[in-house]
């Protein structure tokens, strides 16, 4: 009776195991086709750098990824002094031409205003009459200056505040 038993089963277990070796087959050919994909992508990295280990390429990496992150904040640092150093400088300038003396002459008087971002800077004024030109430089602070300003130097310190 334990051999009928043995006999009736005997195909079901062999074929089981056979199912079970064919899926087995299945899961290496797959495995086997993504270690080929790694394999390549790992040719490609490793390939031109002449280095063997991925444990020295990708400490290498961490150095010059360190590295530039030095030059990035040294850069930002440089940044930051850039700017501060152009609000300084003097890149707005206005100028007003106007004829000093009405009676006589064109537009050869003029007022010119360079200041920085901070309306700091100076106003020139060159009066220009028929036989002499004077010319004049007040300070600028706030877009105030601690001497009068004509009309003509008030409004080219609009026309640079404006720039």
């Amino acid at each position: 009776m334990m051999n009928e038993l043995q006999n009736d089963w005997l195909p079901l277990i062999a074929a089981g195991i056979g199912v079970l070796l064919l899926l087995l087959l299945i899961i290496v050919l797959l495995q086997g086709s993504q270690i080929r994909k790694l394999r390549r992508k790992y040719e490609a990295i490793m390939g031109e750098s002449g280095i063997e280990s991925l444990d020295v390429v990708l400490s290498s990496m961490h150095e010059d990824i360190a590295h530039l992150q030095g030059m990035t904040e040294h850069h930002h640092v440089e940044m930051e002094q850039t700017k501060k150093a152009l609000k300084k400088m003097k890149s707005h300038v206005g100028i007003q031409r106007y004829n000093a003396f009405a009676e006589r002459g064109s537009d050869l008087s003029f007022s010119i205003a360079w200041l920085n971002e901070e309306q700091d800077g100076v106003v020139i004024t060159s009066i220009h009459g028929r036989e002499h030109s004077y010319v004049y430089a007040k300070p600028v602070e706030k877009g105030q200056s601690t001497y009068s300003l004509s009309p003509e130097e008030k409004k080219a310190i609009e026309i640079a505040e404006a720039k």
